[in-house]
């Protein structure tokens, strides 16, 4: 029986993959930050301090696995080892290499394929963007989808997720590279109820991607629904869903107003239902009147307060993105705090993370909170919690 089980963005978290930013972030220049997808150079040491009091959070509430331990685990298995190395180099077209990277060690390889290699001939890259665990794969039920990312150069951690998922969970997978054109991106990918999911239609995920989605669904499900937001191409901000929109509870929802409220229908939102392998498209004025649609009272908290102009700001550094242990039960960053205010005026105790990690406080002994943790460095990586974290199992959800 496979492991996962995500049925909801909000059921209580009991077991969730993260990867600790490493020296792969330090590998990026000036000249190959573009190619690395960032807009400015990461600090290793400040974010490293920032990470750990982020994952020091979720070890106190759930069982964390890390990549490169679970990537060390299967490439001891000589075929699936084999079988990965070959994906990936041909993919790469660094077929070459295939014969040195065979005979390393499992440590070894796992610290390579993540961290990178430089030989006499050239580089093999390292991934720059692994921290951000929720783009590559996502759990969706009781399977996971491998997503086919919008740029190549990312194609390696989607390889290495499914390797993954395969060997060490034997979990079902869902593959959109399947379908010629298709892309998906775990941010854009919202587990609402076991029959919803809100997906956002940006740079990231296309319409291919959706379509596929849909068809997969409508060929396994009686009854699925499916509501699309469509996100603005620019700015890079707005590059998933789960940076304007993340569920904080049954009645509790995180927006960015412009974007999710908005009263002129200037972002089309589409509701596709799935009855017995029919599709049905639904065209509606905004998310927050879609989902109200499917039963979902939602009653939004403002990203960045009433302030526009602090709406603006504290999106940009993912202060709509929020990543759930539990129903109301939230961590995200400190820096936005406007948003933070709104978190507190709406009944969530603010906790601080670092109080959490030495015990001063019990996470437990508050019905409705927000971790903050403080961080700089992070944020400039372009994504929030919900984007570092990559969900395997949680408690169902009473609707």
């Amino acid at each position: 029986m496979s492991f996962i089980e995500i049925n909801s963005e909000i059921g209580e978290l009991e077991g969730v993959i993260l990867h600790t930013p490493g020296v792969e972030i330090e590998s990026m220049t000036p000249s190959n930050i573009q190619q690395a997808l960032y807009s400015d150079l990461l600090n290793l040491n400040i974010a490293s301090k920032e990470y750990a009091n982020f994952s020091g959070v979720l070890s106190k509430w759930t069982k964390t696995y890390q990549v490169k331990d679970l990537l060390s685990e299967i490439l001891k298995n000589r075929e699936v080892k084999t079988n990965l190395i070959d994906k990936i180099l041909k993919a790469e077209n660094k077929e070459y290499l295939f014969s040195e990277f065979i005979e390393k060690e499992a440590d070894e390889l796992s610290k390579i394929l993540i961290e990178g290699y430089k030989y006499r001939e050239g580089v093999f890259n390292p991934l720059y963007n692994l921290f951000f665990t929720r783009d590559a794969s996502s759990s969706v039920y009781d399977k996971v989808l491998i997503h086919s990312m919008s740029t190549d150069v990312r194609d390696r951690e989607s390889f290495i997720m499914e390797a993954i998922f395969k060997n060490y969970f034997n979990t079902d997978t869902i593959n959109p590279r399947a379908c010629d054109g298709a892309h998906t991106e775990g941010g854009d990918v919202l587990i609402a109820r076991e029959d919803v999911l809100f997906i956002g239609n940006g740079c990231r995920t296309n319409k291919a991607g959706i379509d596929f989605l849909t068809k997969y669904y409508a060929a396994r499900k009686e009854k699925q629904h499916i509501i699309v937001q469509e996100l603005p191409e620019k700015p890079e901000s707005f590059i998933h869903l789960d940076m304007v929109f993340t569920m904080l509870a049954q009645d509790r929802c995180m927006i960015y107003e412009p974007i999710i409220n908005n009263p002129i229908g200037q972002f089309k939102v589409t509701h596709i239902e799935i009855d017995n392998g029919q599709i049905h498209y639904h065209e509606r004025s905004n998310m927050l009147e879609a989902t109200k649609k499917l039963g979902f009272d939602f009653n939004p908290i403002l990203c960045g307060g009433d302030d526009e102009w602090m709406q603006e700001r504290e999106q940009w550094h993912s202060g709509a993105n929020f990543f759930a242990l539990g129903e109301g039960k939230i961590l995200g960053y400190a820096r936005n705090t406007h948003t933070i205010d709104a978190l507190n005026k709406a009944g969530f105790e603010v906790l601080r993370a670092e109080d959490v990690c030495q015990d001063k406080v019990n996470m437990r002994d508050y019905e409705r909170f927000v971790v903050t943790f403080d961080a700089a460095e992070l944020p400039r990586g372009g994504g929030g919690a919900r984007c570092m974290t990559m969900p395997i199992k949680r408690k169902k959800v009473n609707w």
